[in-house]
């Protein structure tokens, strides 16, 4: 099972549930609220995950391409509803929420495009990846009021639609990559380095943009190390010393449980933050970290529990609780 897969991808998976809990996490940060980030980082590693892997089966018709991409996502979203509900009651409520929030309805739009990039236009993928990248700098700079807004957020830190355009290049850089995967070099100092040097410049534009206004603008420019900072963290995922820790028995437990939890962590999280913890910082962040990756279980659990029930086959408890 292990040579079958692209470990790589599982690492970036388990890293990205954690970069995603911890940037949500401000709230259990006492004093250093800066360092509950790596969202977008966590969000574009996802992204170009879900990218890497949908161009590596066969081409589908698109009724059923897109079926299997809505049984996957929504007996999750539908079963954290529940639990978030039943967990707290007085949580809001939506049509968005109904949905799976924002990064689900991206994800579910980007599917429907990546199908029709994939079936007409999959040698032409390097063309669109520069296409995607000339309209976000074009949106950006004709959004004036948006840019304003960054001085006190940052580009990642407010809810709004034009982070869709840039994230879809993530997904894209993930099926360019998945396509040409034996044809990349990997070299584990080198590109750790590439890596460092881009969460550097990705951080210190970032932070000078809402520290002082008039960089706030340019904010965007964050967008290209971002890009950089996915291709080299799955470059330094394929690495040797990854690799070595795949294939240990409680590495490779690790990585799989915690990685294949990526989905419903992003669902549920948010309603299980809280303050009442900080008094024993960091070993709260800990704490809800291991209740998070608990509670996404159930819910995945859930979720399988639902898909088995609409089918007319007889259940699989041993899928259905499966860790994997």
């Amino acid at each position: 099972m292990i040579k079958d897969r692209d470990y790589s991808v599982d690492a970036i998976k388990f890293f990205a549930v954690i970069l995603i809990i911890n940037s949500h996490a401000d709230i259990m940060y006492p004093s250093w609220k800066l360092l509950a980030t790596g969202g977008a980082i966590g969000d574009c590693l996802f992204l170009f995950c879900s990218g890497f892997t949908l161009f590596m089966g066969g081409v589908k018709s698109f009724d059923n391409y897109y079926k299997r991409r809505v049984s996957r996502i929504y007996p999750s979203v539908f079963a954290a509803m529940i639990f978030i509900h039943i967990f707290n009651s007085n949580y809001p409520s939506n049509y968005e929420q109904l949905l799976g929030g924002e990064f689900i309805i991206a994800i579910m739009i980007y599917y429907v495009l990546l199908y029709f990039i994939r079936r007409f236009a999959i040698h032409k993928l390097g063309w669109i990846l520069a296409g995607v990248a000339f309209i976000s700098l074009i949106v950006y700079y004709l959004w004036f009021p948006y840019k304003y807004e960054t001085s006190s957020k940052g580009l990642y830190g407010i809810s709004t639609l034009y982070r869709w355009i840039p994230y879809f290049a993530a997904m894209l850089i993930g099926a360019w990559i998945g396509m040409r995967r034996k044809e990349l070099r990997y070299n584990a100092w080198k590109d750790f380095a590439k890596l460092l040097l881009c969460v550097i410049v990705f951080y210190t534009v970032q932070f000078a943009g809402k520290m002082y206004r008039p960089i706030a603008p340019w904010q965007v420019v964050t967008l290209f190390p971002l890009m950089g900072i996915i291709v080299y963290f799955y470059k330094w995922c394929n690495c040797k010393w990854m690799k070595s820790i795949y294939q240990h028995k409680w590495g490779n437990r690790m990585i799989m449980i915690v990685g294949g939890l990526c989905l419903e962590s992003y669902l549920i999280q948010g309603v299980l933050f809280t303050d009442k913890m900080n008094g024993i910082w960091p070993l709260n962040l800990l704490v809800i970290m291991l209740t998070i990756l608990v509670c996404s279980y159930i819910v995945r659990c859930g979720a399988r529990i639902f898909v088995q029930t609409c089918r007319s086959e007889d259940y699989e408890w041993k899928r259905i609780f499966s860790l994997y």
